[in-house]
């Protein structure tokens, strides 16, 4: 199932109408129409944080499993199943995410070493 289908799934759950939900997350109610009608599938990063910390759902909630040899894939998403469940655009930030992340991960720990240096220093 497309992912704007299910958005439209949840919204319909709890009864809210396009103009509310598209208030909620920022955007224009004919942006939200043309996600729920798969007409628009460029849907970023930030704008599916909202939407599952919104409807309390992870991403995975959007990840159709694929179907390898006739069979469903149990237990979690591959990789390829969640890059392919996406589109470029969305894994790019992602990927752009990660790498700023361990960078700045990377630079607390210098800075903490460098904290620990100067503290052994000045006793």
């Amino acid at each position: 199932m497309e992912i704007g289908i299910k958005i439209r799934k949840l919204r319909e759950a709890k009864k809210m109408s396009q103009m509310e939900l598209a208030y909620i997350l920022g955007i224009s109610q004919s942006k939200l129409c043309t996600i729920e009608s798969n007409e628009d599938k460029s849907i970023d990063f930030v704008l599916m944080h909202k939407v599952c910390q919104f409807f309390g759902v992870g991403f995975d909630h959007f990840i159709d499993y694929t179907k390898t040899e006739g069979q469903q894939t149990k237990g979690q998403p591959s990789l390829s199943s969640i890059h392919d469940a996406f589109e470029d655009s969305v894994m790019n930030q992602i990927h752009f995410l990660i790498t700023d992340n361990r960078s700045k991960e990377q630079r607390i720990q210098e800075l903490l070493f460098q904290i620990a240096q100067i503290k052994r220093n000045q006793s």
